[in-house]
């Protein structure tokens, strides 16, 4: 059913009400379903698109990386370790039970004390609860002085549930069909074919001029971008960057634009022997020719990544990639023939047993700009080189799974990791420090380094932000010298919209999707 069908749907619908106007139905594509439609559960962007509109954190980053308040009016430090909120009054969840601190504590204490936590627990940091001072204010404690502890409450995976919705449906049912404080109300979900949300008429801030959202779940790319030409869809998200350019020259549609803070990555897994060497992981840098990924499969749709976080984040640091590993296969090959392995006639690597050099990798699918591609296009470099490399390719919801489960059994995984709180922190010490493994945390390169443990652990608690720059800076020139993971390039967040949409404008941080503003005819 096409988006124009569907609105004409909705308009016989209310008028059988006696309801006199149609409805305002916004269509977005995108490539992949959600995991869940609970930050409990769900901690990436497919997910967080959705829940950002039905769930609102305390405080919130606008488009300019400036923090703005949402159910919260007013924030303080009492003392390194204490940060307090005041609570809006007269806000109501969508079930219609009041907003108060109580349901602050239960969101962040559901997530920080379950077993198992939340997924995003390990991304708050030494944050170790909520504690209720009165109805309408709450103190976020930390166990520790914490330099970031102000943007993480930013995060939009905090955004608060109804503790009577949680408890009445249960973990299970809740996780896919939340109920918040936010602009939209959820509606419906159809597995790998749409979910469903509408205003909510009685929002704090004014009910949303969009009437509905119908996220649409599309995952081949080319059929993404003809359903925005023919009108099935309002809006595409990852759309073809190649098509840019010539959307951008035409006047029926908007591409809207904006530097993100993401790193698609190629990463190790150093629990698996061959890649454990630190030669070998040099050999595949040297093998792959990073600037060609960005500039012909990319084509504008990424820039060139410079380190394993993006510029626009506090602490980044160029960790002169390209300097330290050029595109050069013949040096790719003495590398691992330094590590012991020796070159066929039929060009594949063997180990002293005649063992074929072979790799198994786990890349996201449609998850990220380009995934696919690129991983078909990695496989091709490291067989120039002598690697043979096997691709184990699954919807986005099994990869993820997997990537965070105990073990892993793959050398190598591929996928974009985003600093949504636009600090260091975030990124470096759940994917860095050698005791953050998953499930509980995130380092699923197993990357173990005891300066590096030491200098996150340091650049946390500090208050100084010079110091804290320092310390990232000399991880950053560690890493690239350990090479746990090579960052193939940094992402450009971008939106194709009808012309006829507006208010729209594209957030750094991928899974802040703003449609409150957003209207059209």
């Amino acid at each position: 059913m096409t988006s124009r069908v569907f609105a004409v749907f909705l308009f016989v619908a209310v008028l059988s009400t006696g309801i006199v106007y149609a409805q305002k139905t916004l269509t977005i594509v995108r490539p992949t379903d959600p995991v869940s439609l609970d930050p409990q559960l769900e901690t990436t962007a497919p997910g967080s698109w959705v829940f950002s509109q039905i769930l609102e954190p305390l405080i919130t980053v606008n488009q300019d990386m400036e923090i703005e308040a949402r159910l919260a009016t007013s924030w303080e430090f009492i003392d390194p370790t204490r940060l307090r909120f005041t609570l809006r009054q007269d806000v109501t969840f969508h079930d219609g039970t009041p907003f108060n601190a109580e349901a602050v504590a239960f969101t962040w204490n559901r997530a920080f004390n379950n077993d198992p936590p939340g997924r995003w627990k390990a991304l708050a940091g030494p944050v170790s609860g909520v504690e209720v001072v009165d109805e309408y204010t709450v103190d976020i404690v930390a166990s520790q002085p914490y330099g970031p502890m102000l943007l993480t409450v930013t995060m939009p995976y905090t955004g608060v549930v109804s503790p009577t919705a949680v408890e009445a449906m249960g973990d299970d049912a809740f996780s896919r069909a939340p109920v918040g404080t936010g602009p939209f109300k959820f509606v419906e979900w159809r597995a790998n074919d749409r979910i469903v949300i509408e205003a909510n008429d009685d929002y704090w801030r004014g009910r949303p001029a969009l009437d509905r959202v119908v996220f649409r779940t599309v995952p081949e790319e080319g059929a993404r971008m003809l359903s925005l030409r023919t009108g099935e869809a309002d809006m595409v998200l990852m759309p073809t960057p190649s098509d840019l350019p010539a959307l951008e020259a035409d006047p029926d549609f908007i591409v809207e634009g904006a530097p993100g803070v993401g790193v698609f990555y190629l990463a190790f897994n150093l629990d698996r022997p061959v890649v454990n060497d630190v030669r070998v992981r040099q050999a595949i840098a040297h093998a792959i020719d990073r600037e060609l990924i960005a500039e012909a499969i990319l084509e504008g749709g990424g820039v060139l990544a410079t380190s394993v976080i993006g510029e626009p984040v506090f602490g980044y640091k160029d960790m002169e990639l390209l300097e330290r590993y050029p595109y050069d296969p013949e040096r790719a090959i003495e590398l691992l023939e330094e590590a012991g392995y020796t070159r066929g006639t039929d060009g594949l690597m063997r180990d002293a047993g005649g063992e074929i050099l072979r790799l198994d990798a786990l890349p996201s699918n449609g998850r990220s700009l380009k995934d696919r591609e690129i991983a078909e296009v990695l496989q091709e470099f490291l067989r120039q080189v002598g690697i043979e490399v096997e691709l184990h390719v699954f919807e986005w919801a099994t990869t993820f799974s997997l990537m965070r489960g105990e073990t892993l059994d793959y050398d190598l995984n591929s996928f974009t990791w985003f600093t949504t709180t636009a600090d260091a922190d975030y990124t470096m010490y759940s994917n860095y420090v050698s005791t953050e493994l998953p499930p509980a945390s995130w380092n699923r390169w197993r990357y173990a380094n005891a300066d590096v443990d030491e200098w996150l652990k340091a650049a946390r608690a500090s208050l100084d932000m010079d110091e804290r720059a320092e310390l990232y800076g000399k991880v950053q020139d560690q890493l690239a010298i350990d090479l746990p993971a090579i960052p193939l390039y940094g992402s450009y967040e971008v939106a194709v919209l009808s012309a006829d949409v507006t208010g729209f404008v594209a957030h750094p941080i991928q899974y802040i999707l703003d449609l409150f503003p957003v209207d059209k005819p």
